[in-house]
């Protein structure tokens, strides 16, 4: 099944979207977007604080004979040592989701949870978390590539924040692939935007940045003011 919004040319996939085009190398090590070459960034997690309050997710592309029952989300970790455990995960896209379709994830960095604006679920995944796809064949993919059964490196996340025209204005672009030991590791069996919101101060946050400014304005007129008694 191929879900998408774009074309197939040879060795490498061509997806166009916002009337914008990208291409995914045959290997998913590098894209291609208005003339601008993104590598493989190697990240595996992010954090809530790098997308602000909230996050828009966006479903690009599929091309994958499970496109239509692939889950895809993000997921907490907790660490014991060295070893990484996978917590509390979040559905963001199903199989019946067709590209270009987008979510709104809101973020409350006090409670640690995530909410998926389209579902109304939310789960406690904490302030940093990664990406997952479940397949029908059992299997789950995790961005912390030491929590696969294979041992593989599953999603190639692209830093994208100097494209602000193509990819929905996407900051991230992860490239997935979904068969176990890579299968033909073309990492276009789905293609994930996000984007983040502009992050907002807290009441509390900007009481005490008003309450420091109010300060400084007091200790500045109080210094002119012994200035001027010491010139008299």
């Amino acid at each position: 099944m191929r879900k998408l919004l774009g074309i197939v040319a040879g060795t490498v996939l061509a997806l166009a979207t916002n009337a914008s085009a990208i291409t995914i190398g045959s290997d998913g090590t590098c894209i291609d977007s208005h003339n601008a070459n993104y590598r493989d960034s190697e990240l595996e997690t992010v954090s809530m604080t790098d997308f602000g309050t909230g996050a828009t997710m966006s479903l690009l592309l599929e091309m994958a004979a499970f496109a239509d029952t692939n889950s895809f989300g993000i997921y907490g970790y907790t660490t014991s040592g060295t070893t990484v455990v996978p917590a509390a995960k979040l559905e963001i896209f199903k199989g019946s989701d067709s590209p270009v379709i987008s979510t709104t994830l809101t973020f409350d960095s006090a409670k640690g949870t995530i909410t998926n604006s389209s579902t109304g679920q939310t789960a406690a995944i904490g302030t940093s978390f990664g990406f997952y796809i479940t397949t029908p064949e059992n299997f789950t993919f995790y961005t912390q590539q030491e929590l696969n059964q294979d041992g593989k490196d599953h999603f190639k996340i692209f830093d994208t924040r100097s494209d602000t025209i193509s990819l929905l204005g996407s900051s991230l672009v992860l490239a997935i692939e979904d068969l176990f030991g890579l299968g033909d590791a073309d990492y276009n069996d789905m293609v994930v935007g996000m984007k983040g919101a502009a992050p907002v101060p807290e009441p509390g946050t900007m009481v005490l940045l008003g309450t420091a400014l109010l300060g400084l304005a007091i200790y500045g007129k109080r210094k002119i003011s012994t200035k001027m008694a010491k010139k008299l």
